[in-house]
């Protein structure tokens, strides 16, 4: 208690003394002033005025005529004058500028005797070419937004503009290090749930709300920081002197959804998507005080496309499944009858999602030194959602072609935030600013469920096939799982210019409470062979209560599985805790050493501070697991600084602006989603027990333990090893930008990262090793088990006995690996044309290509799947494979042209051309061939040929030897990547899918409308074309995928196992390449067919002024 008290005692002085900007929401400009004879003038006044707010901005020139103004506005225009004694006062307009820029504004000035002419101005054009840029980056002005193709108007539209992109990756490095703000508050899902916040399919703020977004990959200004993977910048905009509205919709609609791809005709389902919003923004003190409002809403329907047929003796084709109508509302009635309960309806046609969604801010310019900035983010949404596939029988749970939920399995995943952020920009003196900002946000995430408090029971077909046919009851993920974050931050930047050095000192401090709850199957969860099965378990528990339920005579259950979760405490249900203060110091010098070569040096501190109490689990800490480790559950990591020096250079080397040489090499630190780390609260084996016994359904939902259960039930934990640290990346950059011709830009740019502190998962809680599985050549891979079973649906036998000890089942260790590194090269070349024929016409190209090594992609959540996803030879050490972000290969290209027709009518097209390979996935053996109890994480060694691999037929399998292998041979024969790999094991993600070509545009057209005020209104139509190559031509924009598997689940499974490995045969295991309808897998690949691989267009109307 005295450590949490001491640690908040730290907080609350850092609220009231020092703080850091985590990213940088603004920009500067400086130059030199000198005379005709190159003399600079010292003292002369710069007075910059953004003309929108009237923002005025004061300095004078220093003792070698430089002047600087710090943190203003993104945006503009501006407009700078110049003035000194003796000399013409000089004036330049029209300036704008961007995120994170630095711009060089150079006059020289004339004095009074001279006659007046065009003052000479040496100005950037570009923000590639800027003393401020160092490392990767990408800006994307309001304008780009406008005019370039948007179809989910989402952030992700717009961020994949940046050549080193991969989805929501950068430069391989996963998204879950990323680090996404908006005006400085902190928009990442932090706990790390999932990719961003918000519900699936919608966006956590309103595109149109943005004025700018900047995306950094190596930025070693060490003020920009909380992220391995890139800094995601978005700033919103302000109010001005001038009143401005809108009012907006966009819409989808099966309409205007394309329905074929090559030969193939699919039906277009029904569903609706809309789109509302509306903004104003003005004066309410002129010069003085602005505010911006924007509202949002978003209205989606998908459709089910399945219900079922009336009876079992209608036909299962096109719409109708396999589950009937007639025994559904048998059960139905069963139910509500027998257990009073309603299981809902089997006849779902659609399922909603919903955002509403406010951006409000208010800027007020106190005075001519000091400004105050407060925005405010509201969201409320949710997504509903099919029933889990998690553990679901085969096919899944529907709705489908074989089996049809009822609604209460369905859930509603709810997103719900709260966020306040205020910034105070003070201008000190002429040497001095600081920008303070401070905040708070409130996350709010949910499941919830119509289905009430009752167990979940799927029920199969009753056939040998084992197909899904129905379930009901509540979802087993979902029962009290919530999310509540509180984020508590505060940044500070002290800058002060001492002659040619920009000085920055600074704090980067945020104070984070995460209460989470999760426990599957919390409510019970059953399995039965069929409908039959399932009435005579429950019969027989009804029966057995009736007769005066005694113990001795309570019948077996008849379900083929059973799961069911209590509280060990019996206080209700168990949630985790975690609170972490992350303290964060820096100082930085930016230095002029000449006016062509800046170098930027500095030095960032991050400490962690767990202030979490974990109950102690004496049990744990006296059993021993996996080489002798000895664990404690009740320990976080220990508090270490976490060091990050930079070095950053901007190279102008003409001094004109055209040849600039930059980059630099650093290290960078990050945040673990913080769920990895609540794992740890939550899998302790003092919240939670597990059921060992089944029994016959009794629909009871919570049950009270027995000392029995107790003491049968074996704990599942998650530890985070003592010496681990937050991920720290060492990013290296090297770039060439070069401007040509007329305003032709061409860079070349190459970033290498090496992993310091990255991360991975192990599973301490399997035996040590027993033996090696010999497999041709092959025999790297560990054996586990120490015995085996029969599977009865199957016939084949599967690993038993993989834990050990006998009180607990997987432990799943946190740690660190410095193993992974990636290397890209860009090739880019761009130009804006500014005049003549081509005038208002935007290009820019480039090709990105390399490669991205990791141990671990950490796809997901739960400790036992993060190690549990991951294939590999050996599941506990620290193998390299392929990133899932790397990508060999990417050619983007992008143009955007406004052609004015008249005074009043304009009309914009913008463009997107993508060539690139959508996902990676690696090979696996459908089996548990290393006795891990996991069978589909084992990369598979691909044989030399026929004596490399021991081929065991499956029971009932009328093929030879021969002809299995052949089938092999000739699969392996027409693959790139096993063809290429024979000898060898398979790498993790070493396969990738072939070249996809994706062409998106947007057409957008303007009506000026004038007013007799001398105002000009605005009614805009937009269209915006995903695969626009497919609406030309069926045949163009088809994108591949697996045959097994596919971007979702991107395991490829071609060989089953079909002798497991013993001590008796050598851990020799058998293979086959199994039989799918008389048939096997012949090609590697298949068309997408999904949407994918055909055109939408989305439409959008929009009056503003």
């Amino acid at each position: 208690m005295q450590k949490r008290m001491r640690s908040f005692l730290v907080l609350a002085m850092l609220f009231f003394v020092i703080a850091v900007n985590a990213q940088v929401t603004t920009a500067s400009m400086g130059g030199k002033v000198v005379d005709a004879t190159n003399e600079p003038l010292i003292g002369a006044t710069v007075r910059a005025v953004h003309n929108p707010t009237g923002t005025v901005y004061n300095t004078i020139t220093q003792s070698n005529g430089q002047y600087r103004f710090q943190n203003l506005r993104i945006g503009g225009p501006y407009t700078v004058e110049f003035s000194y004694v003796g000399f013409n006062p000089e004036k330049v307009s029209n300036i704008n500028l961007v995120l994170g820029e630095d711009r060089t504004l150079n006059v020289v000035m004339k004095e009074d005797a001279q006659a007046l002419g065009e003052v000479l101005v040496v100005a950037d054009r570009s923000s590639v070419i800027s003393k401020n840029r160092t490392g990767a980056q990408e800006i994307i002005t309001r304008d780009k937004m406008d005019k370039m193709p948007s179809l989910s108007h989402s952030l992700t539209d717009f961020t994949k503009l940046t050549p080193m992109s991969s989805g929501n990756n950068f430069a391989g490095t996963s998204y879950r290090f990323n680090n996404v703000t908006v005006d400085g508050a902190s928009f990442n899902n932090s706990f790390g749930l999932s990719s961003s916040l918000g519900a699936a399919g919608t966006e956590p703020i309103s595109l149109e709300a943005l004025e700018q977004v900047q995306v950094m990959i190596a930025p070693y200004d060490v003020r920009n920081g909380a992220f391995t993977g890139a800094g995601i910048n978005s700033v919103t905009k302000s109010g001005s002197n001038q009143w401005h509205a809108s009012a907006y919709m966009y819409t989808k609609s099966p309409s205007m959804t394309g329905y074929r791809q090559k030969d193939d005709i699919n039906t277009v389902t029904e569903f609706s998507n809309h789109q509302y919003g509306i903004s104003l923004s003005g004066p309410i003190i002129k010069n003085k005080l602005f505010f911006y409002l924007n509202g949002e809403m978003d209205r989606q329907e998908k459709p089910v496309n399945y219900k079922p047929r009336a009876t079992k003796n209608d036909e299962v084709t096109g719409e109708f499944s396999f589950a009937d109508a007639q025994t559904l509302e048998q059960l139905s009635q069963f139910l509500q009858t027998k257990f009073d309960y309603n299981p809902g309806t089997y006849n779902v046609g659609s399922i909603p999602t919903e955002a509403d969604r406010i951006t409000a801010r208010v800027d007020w310019n106190i005075n001519q030194k000091n400004t105050l900035s407060v925005k405010y983010f509201y969201l409320k949404s949710f997504a509903t959602n099919s029933p889990s596939t998690s553990g679901a029988p085969t096919n899944g749970r529907g709705a489908n072609a074989y089996a049809i939920p009822f609604s209460s399995c369905y859930y509603r995943t709810n997103n719900n935030f709260n966020i306040v952020m205020a910034d105070l920009v003070t201008n000190i003196n002429d040497r001095m600013s600081n920008t303070l900002k401070v905040g708070y946000s409130a996350l709010r995430d949910y499941r919830d469920m119509d289905g009430g408090f009752f167990p979940q029971v799927d029920i199969l077909d009753g056939t040998s096939a084992g197909n899904a046919f129905t379930t009901f009851g509540t979802e087993v993920n979902s029962y009290n799982n919530m999310l509540n974050s509180d984020i508590y931050q505060i940044q500070d930047n002290f800058t002060w210019i001492i002659d040619k050095h920009q000085l920055t000192f600074g704090t980067q401090s945020d104070y984070r409470k995460f209460k989470n709850g999760y426990g599957y199957s919390f409510a019970g969860s059953w399995r039965y062979s069929s409908v039959d099965s399932f009435y005579e378990d429950a019969n027989n528990y009804l029966e057995w209560k009736e007769a005066g339920a005694d113990p001795a005579t309570r019948p077996k259950t008849l379900a083929t599985s059973f799961s069911q979760k209590y509280a060990v405490q019996g206080n209700g249900f168990p949630y985790a805790y975690v609170d972490v203060l992350s303290l964060g110091f820096y100082l930085q010098d930016k230095w002029s050493v000449t006016p062509n070569l800046n170098l930027t040096l500095g030095l960032r501190v991050d400490t962690p501070i767990f202030l979490t109490d974990l109950d102690k689990n004496d049990e744990v800490i006296g059993l021993t697991f996996q080489g002798g480790e000895k664990i404690d559950v009740s320990k976080y990591p220990k508090t270490k600084p976490l060091l990050s020096p930079r070095l950053g250079v901007n190279w102008d080397v003409w001094g004109d602006g055209k040849l600039q040489v930059r980059g630099g090499t650093g290290i960078f630190s990050g945040t673990p989603p913080y769920v990895w780390l609540s794992n740890q609260a939550g899998n302790n084996g003092l919240l939670f027990g597990d059921l060992e016994k089944g029994r016959p359904f009794d629909g009871i939902a919570l049950v009270t333990p027995t000392k029995e259960d107790i003491r049968t039930s074996k704990m599942d934990l998650a530890v985070t090893d003592r010496d681990f640290k937050y991920p720290q990346l060492w990013k290296t950059n090297l770039a060439v930008d070069y401007s040509f011709g007329d305003g032709w830009i061409a860079t070349v740019e190459m970033l290498y990262n090496k992993d310091l502190n990255a991360i991975y998962h192990r599973n301490i809680g399997l035996n040590d090793p027993v033996g090696y599985v010999q497999e041709g050549s092959g025999k790297e891979r560990p054996f586990f088990a120490t015995g085996y079973a029969n599977d009865r649906k199957t016939g084949l036998d599967y690993p038993t006995g993989y834990y050990i000890t006998d009180r607990t089942t997987n432990v799943i260790q946190m740690k660190n690996t410095s193993k992974g590194y990636s290397f890209y090269t860009t090739l880019q070349l761009q130009k804006n044309f500014y005049h003549g024929v081509l005038k208002g016409l935007y290009l820019n190209g480039s090709y990105s290509f390399g490669k991205s090594k990791s141990v671990t992609d950490g796809s997901s959540s739960v400790a036992s799947s993060a190690w549990k996803y991951r294939p590999a030879v050996n599941p506990n050490v620290e193998e390299t494979g392929y990133a899932s972000g790397s990508f060999r290969g990417r050619l983007l290209l992008q143009a955007a042209y406004t052609a004015e027709w008249s005074k009043n009518a304009s009309t914009s097209i913008g463009a997107i051309y993508q060539m690139y390979q959508p996902f990676r996935y690696s090979y696996t053996y459908n089996g548990d061939v290393n006795g891990d109890g996991q069978s589909m994480n084992d990369l598979i060694y691909i044989p030399k040929d026929k004596n490399d691999i021991n081929i065991v037929l499956a029971s009932g399998d009328t093929r030879t030897k021969d002809e299995v292998w052949n089938q092999i041979d000739a699969f392996i024969n027409q693959d790139d990547y096993l063809s290429k790999h024979r000898g060898e094991y398979a790498e993790r993600n070493g396969a990738i899918t072939p070249w996809a070509h994706q062409l998106d545009i947007n057409i957008t057209h303007d009506i000026k409308l004038p007013l007799k005020n001398g105002q000009v209104h605005t009614l805009r139509f937009s269209f915006d074309i995903a695969n626009f190559l497919n609406l030309l031509n069926k045949d163009w924009g088809v994108q591949k995928t697996t045959v097994y598997g596919g971007s979702s689940s991107p395991q490829y499974q071609f060989l089953t196992m079909t002798q497991v490995p013993t001590k008796e045969n050598n851990y020799t295991p058998g293979f086959t390449m199994p039989l799918n309808n008389k048939e096997v897998v012949i090609d590697t690949f298949k068309d997408l067919n999904a949407q994918a691989s055909r055109w939408q267009m989305q439409f959008g109307i929009k009056y503003f002024f």
